[in-house]
């Protein structure tokens, strides 16, 4: 969850839960596996590892993420190229 913080500056912070039940249901479908390590100090430690489907489903997915966000760039760069001028100052 820290690192999930981290790498979107802050923007999200996800929800203990949300994130536990994920990685329940993401184990069940044998993407990713998890052990307990030992601390000396404070409470030990569930810790979560991608399995090879795993890998590959993360990869589709961004795959598919980068593909809607060249369509959303191609939508604004339409957008600001026929109606953006027209909007601004009041225009039609």
């Amino acid at each position: 969850m820290e690192e999930l913080e981290r790498i979107t500056a802050e923007k999200y912070i996800p929800e203990p839960g949300a994130i536990y039940t994920m990685l329940r249901r993401m184990e069940e479908h044998s993407l990713v596996t998890s052990e307990w390590k030992k601390k000396e100090t404070g409470a030990d430690r569930r810790v979560y590892t991608l399995t090879e489907a795993g890998v590959r489903v993360l990869k589709e997915g961004l795959e598919m993420v980068k593909r809607r966000r060249q369509l959303m760039d191609s939508l604004v760069q339409f957008y600001d190229a026929n109606f953006a001028e027209k909007t601004e100052g009041g225009g039609t």
